[in-house]
């Protein structure tokens, strides 16, 4: 029997993760052999005699989401995980430069689980200290238990998730010419020019081209103290969500999207384009279960992928997403998935207008994407990939 540990927060503070970790345990239980401890590291629900009793036997890891419980400490500062040499295992939802202050003097026991293989090579680069990094995508979450066929559901296309902010300002960069402008209006060019850069290599091309000769502490200070790739990413991505959005109002499809953000003052939507406020997890994967094709705007991950194409297949949607390599080397384009470039959103515009035309044809894609995704990337599939690394039965380490 091998027990793992899975913390959670207070719903308040993070609702996302729990709602993830939730899919976790259950997929979890499914298992042989495991036993599952919760842990509320808000509430201090789970620590208990029980959890004392695990640790101590050491028979047991911890598997948390975005370093959650990570930092726990005795009275002595002496690292819980650490002091008992448990091995603990972080799946990061998003990008690694988020999590310096555990990352960058990291417990000796930690293995970190990116979902875009970019993110394993920025660790291994700017946080050599960390033991272990492996690539996985995240996983898809199948709620509704009856799949409606693609003639029944009454929305013809979902975006859930917000947009990003709008700067009005970038924090200056003292060590740069004209405190980092120039970098800024040039890193961006070059996305523009290739949108599968990453914003840490756009950054890389200004300064190769400018002359400046930079090593790698000069680029952690930008990246991560200065948030230099953040706030670029934050740029692009909230750019070509509206680019996307604007073109599909522009051919008259009625998209709703439930998130904040989204007001483009200088461009306003017709009335094609139907913004609600930001629901749950929870209903949002039940509204996809209502959603003849489900819009899929990842992160910035260009080797990886987010949950949400798989969650969009799992509840029986139409999956149109940007590409990555992941998707495009594990799915088929018009087979099981609809997959477009940032560079060409008119070839989502117009795959969209042709699955509304064609009710049956879309009825087979989105059956081939669900059991597609039911076998290789739902919760079930990706914990069994989980439990091999954790059990040392399958490796991964990059």
């Amino acid at each position: 029997m091998t027990n793992i540990i899975v913390t959670t927060m207070s719903e308040e503070n993070n609702g996302l993760i729990n709602f993830f970790t939730d899919q976790w345990v259950n997929s979890l239980k499914k298992l042989p052999d495991i036993y599952v401890k919760v842990v509320n590291i808000d509430t201090c629900e789970g620590l208990d005699n029980e959890l004392d009793i695990i640790i101590e036997n050491k028979n047991c890891i911890l598997l948390c989401y975005n370093c959650c419980g990570i930092p726990f400490t005795y009275d002595n500062n002496q690292n819980v995980w650490e002091s008992h040499d448990i091995p603990v295992y972080t799946f990061l939802l998003d990008h690694p430069r988020n999590y310096y202050a555990i990352l960058e003097n990291p417990i000796n026991n930690l293995h970190v689980i990116c979902l875009d293989e970019n993110h394993v090579e920025f660790i291994q680069r700017f946080y050599p200290k960390v033991n272990e990094t492996i690539f996985l995508p995240d996983s898809g979450v199948k709620v509704c238990n009856k799949i409606k066929s693609f003639s029944d559901r009454t929305i013809d296309v979902l975006y859930c998730g917000n947009c990003q902010t709008e700067y009005k300002t970038l924090l200056p960069v003292r060590s740069l010419p004209d405190d980092g402008i120039e970098m800024y209006r040039n890193a961006i060019k070059f996305i523009h020019s290739n949108p599968s850069l990453t914003a840490e290599e756009a950054v890389e091309m200004y300064l190769d081209a400018a002359g400046i000769k930079a090593d790698d502490s000069m680029l952690y200070s930008l990246f991560i103290k200065d948030k230099v790739s953040r706030q670029i990413e934050d740029i692009v991505r909230r750019e070509y969500k509206l680019l996307i959005m604007h073109a599909l109002d522009d051919a008259g499809i009625k998209v709703d999207i439930y998130g904040g953000g989204w007001e483009d003052d200088s461009n306003p939507f017709s009335d094609n384009i139907r913004i609600h406020e930001r629901v749950s997890p929870l209903e949002c994967h039940n509204l996809i279960g209502n959603a003849k094709i489900d819009l899929s705007i990842m992160p910035w991950f260009k080797k990886g992928s987010s949950e949400k194409p798989f969650g969009g297949m799992l509840n029986g949607a139409v999956c149109v997403s940007d590409s990555s390599t992941y998707l495009k080397e594990n799915y088929v384009d018009g087979t099981d998935i609809i997959l477009f470039e940032l560079d060409n959103i008119e070839k989502a515009v117009k795959d969209i207008q042709w699955l509304l035309s064609n009710p049956d044809e879309a009825e087979i894609i989105a059956l081939n994407g669900y059991y597609h995704a039911l076998d290789q990337d739902g919760t079930d599939a990706r914990i069994r990939e989980i439990v091999e690394l954790l059990m040392g039965r399958r490796k991964y380490n990059s």
